[in-house]
This record gives structure tokens, C-alpha cells and sequence, in this order.
């Protein structure tokens, strides 16, 4: 064999070390190497700075397929969000990764756009890769998608909207509160004509959710529910649309509060509010849900619910932890951990009757 031969032999990618490559260099056996990964504290000083020279120099990267077949599952915690694009699930998202940085567990994602059927294909594919934990962040599964994970032996998570009396363990709050906690808002303050605001294609069930929560609101207090769902696709224009029409009623008649399903409907109609001749909240008093950035900055402020994205996020994977730990002790245990949904009132609520 030449020396060109030789050299090119030796280049070999880094994909195509094996474990039984790191344990001959370094002179172990492949357990050795395994424990190293896994149980570094059960591996020496001296043999760890080896190993990890040798693992550096030829890039091995220890396969994830072989260890989860190995042991049952992998060394990842699967997570479908609904909307992987949106501020908040971007908060859920980081309160996740942060809390699993020290475990040595990874966070892989899948977006399910608010389709069943897009979480269920997740769902299956994650399954497929032998998973360590699923936080998925809806209830209401396909019952194919419920079947697979009733038969599933992992902490299954479901995070963001909390419903009690789930098989699996829960993070977050309940939505239908959350549409109460704004009708009571402004039935405190003596207001009898309150509408909710969606537009027509809030995908988002949980939209649907508060408007229920606002409608058993206005029930309770003797007065008749309105929903008004705006049939406009983007939602700041459904916001809009909205106000528009709210400037043509007589005063004495349209609503005194609008409650806008998200804080984007709400800016959409706060924007436009000046070109209607409308002065809000003296004309209409509005409020919305999720406390986006943006919403501190609109003139008025705008009136929100502030759900604890980020800790919604570092529960659930805390979750995960403490309950692989309960399973390795024999506990086993539903969680239903609530997070608080903070009402901040802001200029736009506080209207004049």
C-alpha cells in the first residue's frame, strides 16, 4: 500500500467512527466508552481527559439510533408546539432548552401548525426515534394520536392550556378562565355591553376556549354573550375590520369593551381606531390576551393576560426530569402543576361610562 493509499485511509469521516474505534485508541474496552457518556463520575480523571482527546480528534459522535435501541429510549425529549413561529411558543421553547441544558438531554421540536392530524404525523415520527419524553402543548389529540400515547411507557407532558382529569401530566393554566378573568374585568367597572373578538381563522382552540370563559362569565352576571368572529384572515386587519364597523353604531349602542381573542386583533384595531374618529378607551374600552411586546407601546397601552410562557416551558421539562428520576425510584404519579395568568391593566381598559 503506497503512502497516498495509507493517508487516505486514515481520513475517514466522522460519521463512520464507531465506538469500538474510540475504545481501541484509547485502549478500552466499548463499556468503558459507553460509561464515559453516560456515567462520566463512574470513569477517572486521567482516562476522561483521554478519551475525551480522542473523541475530539476524530470527531466521533456517539450514535443516538444505537443508544436508544440499547436502552429502551434516546437521549432526547420530543416537543410539539402549535405555532413554532410565535413569541410564545418561542418563550416555552427556551424555558424548555434551559431547564434541560445541565441534564445532558436534548430538545427536538416538530410544528404542528394547530392541525391534529400535523401533531399525530409528529407524534408517530417522534415515537418512531425512541424518545426519553413528549411535551406536546394541546389536549385535544386525534384518537389515533391518544392511543399512542396511553401505550406509551415515558412522561407524556402536556403544556400551555391545563385540563384536569388528563391521563398524562399537566403545566400551564386554564384558558376558559382566562376569557372570565377579562369579562370580570369590565363587568367591575360597571360595563353591560361586552362583545369577544376573533377572526375567522383563529386556528388557535384555545381562542375558542377563552371566548367560552367569557361567555359563562357574562351568563353569570345576567347579561347576554356576544361573540363576533371577523371574517378576515390576517388578524391585525381582522382588528381592523372590527373597530371600523364599531365606529359606524351609535354610541349608545355598540359595545362599551371589546375583548380581542389575541393581542394582535387588538393592536389591529387599536391602530386604526384614529382613523374612525374613535378616542379609545373613551369611546371603547378594549383588552386582549398575551401581553406581546408590542403591547406596552400602542397609544393607548393595551389592557392583557400575561401567561408565564417561559416558566410554562422550564415546568414542563422539569417535569420531565423529576418523573424520569420518580420512574427510576418506582413513583409514579400524575402532575397538574397551574402557573399563574397575570391580569396587566393598562391604559385601554379603564373607560368612562
Amino acid at each position: 500500500m503506497t503512502q497516498k493509499q495509507t493517508a487516505r485511509t486514515t481520513r475517514r469521516k466522522a460519521g463512520s467512527y464507531t465506538i469500538h474505534d474510540v475504545a481501541a485508541l484509547a485502549g478500552v474496552s466499548s463499556i468503558t466508552v459507553s460509561r464515559y457518556f453516560n456515567c462520566p463520575d463512574k470513569v477517572s480523571a486521567a482516562l476522561r481527559e483521554r478519551l475525551r482527546e480522542i473523541i475530539d480528534r476524530i470527531g466521533y459522535v456517539p450514535s443516538q439510533v444505537a443508544g436508544g435501541l440499547a436502552s429502551g429510549h434516546g437521549r432526547v425529549v420530543c416537543a410539539v408546539m402549535q405555532n413554532i413561529a410565535s413569541a410564545t411558543f418561542a418563550d416555552l421553547v427556551k424555558g424548555m432548552t434551559d431547564e434541560l441544558q445541565a441534564s445532558g438531554l436534548q430538545l427536538l421540536l416538530a410544528n404542528a401548525q394547530y392541525s391534529q392530524e400535523l401533531e399525530e404525523q409528529a407524534i408517530r415520527t417522534f415515537v418512531g426515534w425512541h424518545p426519553t419524553a413528549l411535551i406536546l402543548t394541546r389536549h385535544d389529540h386525534t384518537p389515533a394520536a391518544e392511543a399512542m400515547l396511553r401505550a406509551l411507557n415515558i412522561p407524556v407532558i402536556e403544556a400551555w392550556g391545563l385540563v384536569p382529569g388528563r391521563p398524562f401530566h399537566q403545566v400551564g393554566f386554564p384558558h376558559i378562565e382566562t376569557g372570565a378573568i377579562l369579562a370580570r374585568h369590565f363587568l367591575e367597572q360597571g360595563a353591560t355591553r361586552i362583545q369577544f373578538v376573533m377572526s375567522q381563522t383563529t386556528e388557535d382552540f384555545r381562542a375558542k376556549q377563552r371566548a367560552q370563559g367569557y361567555a359563562d362569565a357574562m351568563t353569570s352576571a345576567g347579561i347576554k354573550a356576544n361573540v363576533q368572529i371577523v371574517p378576515e384572515d390576517d388578524e391585525f386587519e381582522a382588528g381592523a375590520v372590527c373597530i371600523e364597523g364599531l365606529s359606524h353604531l351609535p354610541a349608545d349602542s355598540r359595545p362599551q369593551a371589546l375583548i380581542f381573542a389575541n393581542d394582535n386583533i387588538a393592536a389591529g384595531a387599536i391602530l386604526h381606531a384614529p382613523l374612525c374618529n374613535l378616542i379609545l378607551p373613551r369611546d371603547c374600552a378594549i383588552a386582549g390576551f398575551g401581553d406581546a411586546p408590542i403591547s406596552a407601546r400602542l397609544r393607548p397601552a393595551l389592557t392583557t393576560l400575561r401567561p408565564a410562557r417561559y416558566q410554562i416551558g422550564q415546568h414542563a421539562a422539569r417535569t420531565v426530569l423529576q418523573q424520569l428520576t420518580a420512574a427510576q425510584e418506582g413513583q409514579d404519579s400524575i402532575v397538574e402543576d397551574q402557573l399563574p395568568c397575570d391580569l396587566i391593566v393598562r391604559e385601554s381598559s379603564r373607560f368612562h361610562l
